[in-house]
């Protein structure tokens, strides 16, 4: 069954009703927003694929910035819009990028696989993350793109936890660089669907 669509108000009269239309009238306004953290973390994505696999020690320093960076737009783009029901998974989603993103850039030499495991785990918690931010918003059109961008990245954890030995024939840069695209290409979907939706 679908979703309500993201902007349009239930039904119903009541109160609810009317606070919810408001709060779409505000998410409609800001679905620029959205947009933009979409092509940022696509953007960052396609700049962790295209590191060279030959220096594993600057893929980890590269991603580790783009993680920073991630997270930072993520808790960033969250404030803009507060009265989205999915605020506060958002905010936690990021501060884990941040965290994340800032252990692997400052611990580039403690071994491939210590790095491997770290970005496996950062990749976990985000995906376990997302998917609640799914369930949040599974009231709104779109809100598969969020399970979608979870399930990716619960895939590209477990790919990096089930192949350390292999590593060097897939880098975890380019690992978790897939994830983030697909991360960045579902905030653009969910930014054309609020676009999309009468306010």
């Amino acid at each position: 069954m679908a979703g309500t669509p993201i902007g349009q108000p239930p039904m119903s009269g009541s109160g609810e009703g009317v606070d919810y239309e408001r709060r779409a009238k505000s998410l409609h306004s800001r679905w620029g927003w959205f947009l933009a953290l979409g092509i940022a973390l696509a953007l960052g994505g396609a700049l962790a694929v295209a590191l060279p696999a030959a220096s594993e020690f600057a893929a980890s320093v590269v991603l580790g910035a783009v993680l920073v960076l991630a997270g930072v737009a993520k808790m960033v783009q969250s404030l803009q819009v507060k009265d989205w029901n999915g605020f506060i998974w958002q905010e936690l989603t990021g501060a884990v990028e941040v965290v994340g993103g800032i252990l692997i850039y400052f611990n580039p030499l403690k071994g491939a696989l210590a790095i491997t495991l770290l970005i496996a785990l950062v990749l976990l918690v985000q995906g376990i993350l997302q998917i609640a931010l799914a369930a949040v918003a599974r009231k709104q059109d779109g809100w598969y793109w969020f399970a979608i961008s979870g399930v990716v990245a619960l895939a590209a954890s477990a790919a990096l936890a089930l192949k350390l030995p292999h590593t060097r024939l897939f880098p975890s840069g380019t690992i978790a660089g897939i994830s983030l695209l697909v991360a960045g290409g579902a905030y653009i979907a969910i930014a054309l669907t609020i676009r999309r939706a009468r306010p």
